[in-house]
């Protein structure tokens, strides 16, 4: 009697693999999104209250925004070119909102390919009563009066499908962030050129006040990779996400390969502070020296360091 075979093991891709998360990483354009982490945990230098706990398998992960590049395919297949620039950008406080006003003040027409007409009557007629062009509520009947405390609910425009500072194909600079390009081409502090939310991504960060078993009430803020599921079940739903793509760990065009922890330097900074990135850096620098397999390294970086 013929004995049959056994069934192959189903291979959990942490998503259904109907969705359109499993199938884009069933096809090999990301990788699954459970795999070993290793993590490093200190306290601030100059506050004993304040401990990190940071995602070194991300960190030391050689990822790369390629936003307006072959490499980004966009959380949206129909849109590629405009990245994960598809809903807009939420402002999270009014320090935030007037670093965008600054840098669209700053930012000469020629970056901006859906520059709304009255951009520069707005700016000279200065009226802090009026919403500014490029900004939108979230909830139609939200107002400016209408304050809230379960987050923010003033983002960027969306124009076309897209946020209204994502440039399309065809434009003197393009296709990508207005505000990136710009801020890259001239120097600007990309952290105040940008929206909080966009120079973070793809950080998460989170933080938390907690009871240590001494009493004593601590801030524990945790660093790690801003992944499918990090933004929530919506996440399921893009045809593709960047952090777990083979394609943005691959050397960049001149040959460059670097961990995050070094090229997101500013962004880190921006996250954590000086004086703890310094630590961070110190103890990443120290780990260069052991062996691949002795680190617990990303998978993505892993494949696409053998493409």
């Amino acid at each position: 009697m013929n004995q049959l075979s056994p069934r192959p093991e189903p291979v959990f891709l942490g998503f259904p693999a109907d969705s359109p998360a499993g199938r884009s990483i069933g096809a090999g354009r990301e990788v699954a999104p459970d795999f070993p982490r290793e993590w490093f945990e200190f306290v601030h230098p100059d506050d004993p209250h304040h401990y990190f706990s940071i995602d070194l398998t991300w960190l030391e992960s050689t990822w790369t925004c390629r936003f307006g590049t072959p490499q980004c395919h966009g959380i949206d297949e129909s849109l590629p070119e405009v990245g994960c620039c598809i809903h807009g950008a939420y402002l999270a406080d009014e320090s935030d909102r007037d670093d965008l006003y600054r840098a669209v003040s700053d930012m000469p027409a020629e970056y901006w390919q859906l520059r709304p007409a009255d951009v520069d009557s707005y700016l000279a007629a200065a009226d802090p009563t009026l919403l500014e062009p490029w900004l939108e509520w979230d909830e139609e009947e939200q107002s400016l009066d209408d304050a809230s405390d379960d987050g923010p609910h003033i983002k960027t425009r969306v124009i076309d499908g897209a946020c209204i500072f994502a440039n399309r194909r065809g434009w003197r600079t393009g296709p990508g962030c207005a505000l990136h390009q710009w801020a890259a081409a001239t120097d600007q502090d990309m952290l105040r050129a940008k929206p909080e939310v966009c120079w973070q991504v793809p950080f998460s960060r989170e933080d938390e006040w907690q009871e240590r078993p001494d009493g004593q009430e601590i801030l524990r803020t945790t660093i790690g990779e801003y992944d499918r599921r990090q933004w929530g079940g919506g996440g399921e739903d893009f045809d593709w996400w960047c952090s777990g793509a083979p394609a943005c760990h691959a050397p960049q065009a001149d040959g460059s390969l670097e961990p995050v922890w070094r090229t997101m330097k500013d962004e880190l900074v921006g996250l954590i502070g000086e004086r703890p990135y310094e630590v961070l850096a110190a103890h990443c620098e120290a780990r260069r020296a052991l062996p691949v397999e002795a680190r617990a390294q990303h998978p993505a970086s892993a494949y696409a360091s053998n493409l």
